[in-house]
């Protein structure tokens, strides 16, 4: 059973450490600063959610964390499907941190974005084609 207080610690701070995810990524990630903000972020994510034991939470910062470690060497750049890639990241922590926060239940990571985010860490992502015109 998880304490009650480091439930409503985990419910406020990882809602914040989203909300600043979102920001950041909206605004666009142009600097350094930037990108040691997202990874912070995330790298916090993970490690709180791990203490709740949400595991499939933290599998996702933990593939986060892969991509902006790149960035953070001057690998990768925070654009196009690495920024696409952390957007649906971030929406899949929400429903992870809902289910934990909720019912302390730990929702597992999609295989999917793992593979998405991964491929964007080892640099074999191709972005998803644009809808298709109208007739």
């Amino acid at each position: 059973m998880i304490d009650d207080d480091l439930r409503d610690h985990f419910a406020a701070e990882s809602e914040e450490h989203l909300d600043t995810i979102e920001t950041l990524l909206a605004a666009g990630v142009a600097d350094r600063a930037a990108i040691d903000s997202l990874f912070r972020a995330f790298h916090s994510l993970k490690g709180m959610s791990g203490a709740l034991g949400g595991a499939g939470m933290m599998a996702v910062a933990h593939r986060c964390e892969d991509i902006l470690g790149l960035a953070r060497q001057g690998r990768a750049a925070i654009a196009g499907e690495a920024a696409d890639a952390l957007v649906a990241a971030v929406d899949t922590m929400r429903r992870q941190r809902a289910g934990l926060v909720g019912e302390n239940c730990d929702i597992p990571a999609p295989a999917a974005l793992l593979a998405r985010l991964g491929a964007v860490a080892d640099g074999t992502a191709v972005a998803a084609p644009p809808p298709a015109a109208a007739p």
